[in-house]
């Protein structure tokens, strides 16, 4: 699972057509008072890496209830992890690949 987006801005000053985002973490913790919280980190790569050793070129990190999480579509968690990152406002117009 991955996420394609133009990238209009980046921290290099440039922008980056179709790069390619992955979830590297999802972790769910329980707050007081807030119950269930997700977090979300996105790291954004010019395209697909080949390996590990690939430079990022942006990063993102979501937080939301788990409620959230769970009302998207999808089987899996991880799955609707990235539905419901493909909806947040500076994904707009994202595409999974």
């Amino acid at each position: 699972m991955a996420i394609q987006l133009d990238l209009e801005s980046s921290q290099y000053g440039i922008s980056f057509a179709d790069a390619y985002f992955r979830i590297i973490v999802a972790t769910v913790a329980r707050f007081e008072n807030q119950g269930f919280v997700v977090r979300i980190d996105v790291v954004g790569y010019a395209n697909k890496p080949s390996d590990i050793y690939i430079k990022d070129i942006a990063f993102k990190q979501f937080q939301t209830t788990i409620e959230d999480i769970e009302a998207q579509d999808g089987v899996e968690f991880l799955a609707k992890c990235y539905q419901w990152v493909m909806a947040q406002p500076d994904m707009l117009g994202s595409i999974a690949v």
